[in-house]
C-alpha cells in the first residue's frame, strides 16, 4: 500500500507540473526560437532527471522534514492531502487561476500537522522564505535588464553579433533552469517520500516516475508547433535572459542551506510560475514598459495565497469530518478511490488539452494559409483589374484619336471649300475686270493668299503629325525628358522625327525650317545629349 501511495503522490504532483505549470517555463523560452520545441523538451528532460538524481538529501528534503517531526505519513493521510489540493487547484483552474501543486501541498501538510497538535511546526524563517523568494526574482531581473540597457547603448556591436551572443545566453538559460528545478522540486517529492515509505526506493521512484510522465507529456504534445504563442510571445530576449537567468538563480539560492542561511532563511521549494511572473514585473520596472497584461498579475497572486490557505482549509476540514487516526478500512479504501479518480481525470484532461492545444496550433496554421491564398487572390484581382483598366483606356484613347480624326477631317474639307470659293469669286472679278492694274492687283492679291494657304497648311500638318507623333511615342518623350530635362520643344520634335527616320530634307519641310538650320539643330542636339564624335546620333536616339 505504501509503494502505491508514494507512485500516486509522485504522479500527481509530476502531471500537475507538466500539464499546467511547465507551459509558463517553456513559454518563456519558445518564442525566442533558440531551440527546437522538440530539442527544448528533451534537453529539460535530461536536465531535469540528472539534476532529481542529485537532488536527493538535499536541503529542502532536510527542511521538511525538520519541521515533520513524526517519521511517517500513513496512506490515508496522504490520500486526503492529494485529494484536498487537487480539489483546490481544479477549483481555481475553472476560474483561470493556475495553482501551484507545491504551495497546495505545503497548506495541506500545514493543516495535518496542526491536527496533530503541533506535529508540523513552521518556523518564521520558512514562511519568510515564500515571499522573500518573488522579491528576490524581482529584484535579480530589473538589474539584469537594466545591465542590458546601459551595455546597449555604450558598446557598439552589430545586431547581427549581439543577437547571437544573446541566443547562447537564452541557451544556457534552458540548461540553467531545469536543473535548479530539479534541485529545488527533488527535495519537495523526496521529502514527502520518506514521510510515507523507507528513503531506500523513494529516489528511484522519483526519477521513474517523473522521467515517464515528463516522456508521456513529451509525446502527446509534439504536435503543437513551434511558433510563437501565449502571453509572452513578444518578449525580447534581452527580456527572456533577465527572466530565465533570476528564476534559476533564485531556484538554486533557496536549494542549498549554505546560501539561504546567509540571510536568515531556509531552504523551500518554489513554484516556477510566481517567480516567473515576478521577474517579468521586474524587467518591466527596468525598461518602463508593459509586457504582459494585469490580469495575469492578478491570477498570479490569487494563486499564489489562495492555493495554500484554500488547501489548509479544506484538508482541515476533511480530516477533522474523518478523523485522524481511524483504523476504518472502508474509508482508506474511499479515499484512495477518490484519489485515484481524480489523478485519473487529470490524466485526461492533460491529454484533452494537448490535443486541443494541436488542433488549434493545426487551425492557426490552416487560417494562415487561407490569409495567405485569400491575399494573392486579392493581388491577381487587382492586377487583372489594373489590365483590363489600362487596355480600355487605351481603347478610350483609340476611339477619341479616331474620332478627332475625323472631326479634323470634316473641317479640312469644309475649310477648303470655302477658300476654293474666295479664290473663284476672285478669278469671276478677274475676268470681269478690263483695267489691267486692277488685274495686276487682283493676281498679286491671289499670290499672296496661295503663298499663305500653303505655309498654314504646313504648319497645321506638322502640328498634327506632332501630336500624332507625340502619342504613339509617348514613351520614348517621357524618357527623353526625364533623362535630359534641358532639351527645348524644337529639340524633341526633331528627336522625334529622328527616331521615324526621316532625312534632313523631310525633316525640314515638316518642321518648316531650311535644311541647313536641320543640321545645326542636329549638332546643338548631339551636343546635350552627351554625345562623342564617332557616336551615331539616330542609333542612340532609337536606344532611349
Amino acid at each position: 500500500m505504501d509503494i502505491l501511495c508514494l507512485i500516486l503522490f509522485l504522479s500527481v504532483v509530476a502531471l500537475w507540473f507538466f500539464t499546467n505549470e511547465y507551459g509558463t517555463l517553456s513559454g518563456v523560452y519558445m518564442p525566442t526560437c533558440a531551440m527546437s520545441g522538440r530539442g527544448f523538451n528533451w534537453l529539460v528532460f535530461v536536465i531535469l532527471l540528472a539534476s532529481l538524481w542529485f537532488s536527493g538529501a538535499g536541503a529542502v528534503e532536510d527542511t521538511l522534514l525538520d519541521c515533520h517531526l513524526t517519521s511517517r505519513l500513513d496512506c490515508r493521510s496522504v490520500m486526503l492531502m492529494l485529494l484536498s489540493s487537487l480539489i483546490v487547484l481544479m477549483v481555481l483552474k475553472l476560474f483561470s487561476v493556475r495553482g501551484s501543486v507545491v504551495y497546495a501541498l505545503l497548506g495541506s501538510l500545514a493543516a495535518y500537522g496542526l491536527l496533530l497538535d503541533g506535529v508540523f511546526d513552521f518556523g518564521w524563517d520558512f514562511i519568510l522564505s515564500f515571499v522573500a523568494a518573488p522579491a528576490m526574482a524581482f529584484l535579480l531581473s530589473a538589474a539584469i535588464r537594466a545591465v542590458f540597457k546601459v551595455v546597449l547603448s555604450k558598446v557598439d556591436v552589430h545586431m547581427m553579433k549581439m543577437s547571437h551572443y544573446m541566443r547562447h545566453a537564452v541557451i544556457l538559460c534552458i540548461v540553467l533552469t531545469p536543473f535548479a528545478l530539479g534541485m529545488n522540486w527533488g527535495g519537495l517529492m523526496c521529502g514527502i517520500g520518506d514521510m510515507i515509505m523507507d528513503a531506500g526506493t523513494v529516489g528511484i521512484s522519483v526519477l521513474a516516475i517523473v522521467g515517464l510522465i515528463m516522456f508521456m507529456f513529451m509525446q502527446f504534445g509534439r504536435e503543437q508547433g513551434d511558433e510563437p504563442s501565449g502571453p509572452f510571445a513578444d518578449f525580447s530576449i534581452y527580456v527572456v535572459v533577465a527572466v530565465g537567468f533570476s528564476v534559476a538563480i533564485v531556484l538554486m539560492f533557496f536549494s542549498f542551506e549554505s546560501s539561504a542561511s546567509v540571510i536568515g532563511l531556509s531552504p523551500v521549494p518554489l513554484s516556477v510560475s510566481s517567480l516567473v511572473f515576478a521577474a517579468i514585473a521586474g524587467a518591466e520596472t527596468a525598461q518602463r514598459s508593459r509586457l504582459v497584461d494585469n490580469m495575469e498579475y492578478v491570477r498570479e497572486v490569487t494563486a499564489f495565497f489562495a492555493a495554500p490557505v484554500c488547501a489548509f482549509v479544506l484538508t482541515y476540514i476533511l480530516f477533522y469530518i474523518i478523523g485522524g487516526e481511524s483504523a476504518d478500512h472502508m474509508t482508506d479504501f474511499v479515499v484512495m478511490t477518490a484519489a485515484t479518480l481524480i489523478l485519473v481525470a487529470l490524466v485526461f484532461a492533460g491529454y484533452v488539452r494537448m490535443q486541443r492545444r494541436s488542433k488549434e496550433a493545426v487551425d492557426r496554421l490552416v487560417a494562415a494559409q487561407q490569409q495567405q491564398l485569400y491575399e494573392h487572390s486579392r493581388a491577381l484581382g487587382d492586377m487583372e483589374l489594373k489590365v483590363v483598366m489600362s487596355e480600355n483606356q487605351a481603347l478610350h484613347n483609340a476611339v477619341e484619336m479616331k474620332r478627332q480624326e475625323v472631326m479634323n477631317v470634316a473641317l479640312s474639307i469644309v475649310e477648303q471649300k470655302e477658300y476654293l470659293e474666295s479664290l473663284s469669286a476672285l478669278v469671276k472679278k478677274m475676268s470681269k475686270t478690263a483695267d489691267e492694274k486692277e488685274r495686276d492687283r487682283l493676281l498679286a492679291e491671289m499670290d499672296a493668299s496661295l503663298k499663305q494657304r500653303i505655309s498654314y497648311d504646313r504648319d497645321v500638318d506638322s502640328q498634327y503629325f506632332y501630336a500624332q507623333a507625340e502619342t504613339l511615342h509617348e514613351d520614348f518623350n517621357a524618357k527623353l525628358s526625364e533623362n535630359f530635362p534641358d532639351l527645348t520643344q524644337q529639340e524633341k520634335r526633331l528627336a522625334t522625327l529622328l527616331r521615324l527616320g526621316f532625312s534632313s530634307k523631310y525633316i525640314a519641310t515638316l518642321m518648316n525650317i531650311t535644311t541647313k538650320s536641320v543640321e545645326i539643330g542636329r549638332y546643338r542636339l548631339r551636343q546635350k545629349l552627351g554625345l562623342s564624335k564617332g557616336d551615331n546620333l539616330v542609333r542612340f536616339i532609337k536606344s532611349i
